[in-house]
């Protein structure tokens, strides 16, 4: 559907068809609020891939789990698969021998170094 322009409005008004000419201004109306309402999305999505983007920078695999770096500190450590499958950081839990996530009940073996 073609908008109608500026100049298409004023033909109309000068013709005296002053109900077309609003028609016309609640066409442009329309559009401009579906604008306005893609520009919020894309603003939205662009801020979430950037944070997707910062987030995948900040985190470090250590061959079994993953660290975020935070002021060049190690934080976590988190679970593999639910940052690998959900792009979450689940924090994990610490038993003797492993981490475990309480989210999706899987167990990670420490890396010894």
């Amino acid at each position: 559907m073609a908008l109608p322009t500026y100049k298409d409005i004023v033909e109309l008004m000068k013709k005296g068809a002053t109900v077309e000419a609003q028609e016309k201004i609640m066409e442009l109306r329309e559009a401009v609020i579906e604008l306005q309402e893609q520009s919020l999305t894309l603003r939205q999505e662009i801020a979430n891939l950037r944070s997707q983007i910062k987030l995948k920078e900040e985190v470090q695999f250590d061959g079994a789990v993953y660290w975020r770096i935070e002021e060049g500190k190690r934080v976590g450590p988190f679970c593999q698969r639910c940052f690998d499958a959900d792009g979450k950081l689940i924090r994990l839990q610490d038993y003797d021998d492993a981490w475990y996530c309480l989210h999706c009940k899987l167990s990670h073996f420490k890396v010894r170094r």
